[in-house]
């Protein structure tokens, strides 16, 4: 199977621009293409049509491979453009190149064409590949801090010592403390000093959560900035970035949640009694 080519050609002789399709074709392309020779030519085709790769002649009545670079580059267009011309002195062919021509070749001497045309067609399609690979780690990265500043949970990064390395903006909600003033923080600062002080520091310690399978997600008291405590629901991870061990935190404000809960026991004992002395009453 032939691989399909787009070809623009830019070239005021038909002759030569079928020569040049000849050849492609028999180097192994199913070639489609266009010829111009004027710079609304090349404009409306480039709109209009989707190209692999560009073949111009240097010298054209009124227009020039120069000209015709110009008008691709200003599409921000990247295809790879060749001139192909019948004799063009060697400083002429130095500047087309720094001004940012792929590859220069000679009418009379056309054994590079085919090496020519898949040397760039290849360059192209790994630029292509690469500006993919970081449009895909930019929506990425775009994505997980868009999760990361709009959670409405508590999200801390701490490395193995428990110190804060990063922290989202719903700490401020749930501790009062800004993130920038938790980064450099021990973890232990958001404890009460009743579990600071006691002996199991587990709290303190999430690699022993995280290893720990049933003890993973945590219910505990906390420490806001004004000093007053807040019911925590706790859950850690441990990642690996740039080769070292992290662990992430996950930090839910139960206080609500836990009096919520106290208050329908409550209700549900007072019925149980109210039952029980209308049972013997009547």
């Amino acid at each position: 199977m032939k691989q399909p080519l787009r070809v623009l050609v830019v070239e005021d002789s038909e002759f030569d621009a079928k020569m040049l399709v000849r050849l492609l074709d028999r180097g192994g392309y199913a070639t489609a293409y266009e010829r111009v020779q004027t710079a609304d030519d090349m404009a409306r085709a480039l709109s209009e049509k989707e190209w692999d790769i560009v073949l111009s002649d240097y010298n054209l009545p009124g227009f020039n491979a120069t000209l015709a670079l110009q008008l691709l580059q200003a599409t921000k267009l990247d295809i790879p453009f060749i001139i192909v011309s019948g004799g063009i002195g060697e400083d002429i062919a130095v500047a087309a190149m720094k001004s940012g021509a792929s590859d220069y070749l000679m009418k009379g001497n056309l054994a590079r064409l085919i090496p020519a045309v898949e040397r760039e067609l290849r360059d192209a399609a790994v630029r292509h590949a690469r500006r993919k690979a970081e449009s895909e780690l930019r929506e990425s990265e775009q994505r997980y801090r868009l999760l990361w500043e709009t959670a409405t949970d508590a999200i801390l990064l701490m490395d193995t010592k428990s110190d804060i390395l990063f922290a989202n903006p719903a700490v401020q909600g749930i501790f009062g403390y800004a993130p920038t003033e938790l980064v450099g923080k021990n973890f232990a600062m958001l404890l009460p000093e009743k579990l600071r002080a006691t002996s199991d520091t587990t709290f303190q310690k999430p690699g022993h959560i995280v290893t720990t399978a049933q003890r993973r997600t945590l219910e505990t008291a906390g420490l806001k900035k004004d000093g007053s405590e807040v019911l925590l629901e706790l859950a850690f991870n441990d990642i690996e970035l740039g080769g070292q061990r992290l662990f992430v935190a996950f930090i839910r404000d139960i206080t609500e949640r836990e009096r919520n809960r106290r208050e329908l026991l409550e209700h549900a004992e007072q019925f149980r009694v109210a039952r029980e002395i209308q049972s013997h009453l009547f």
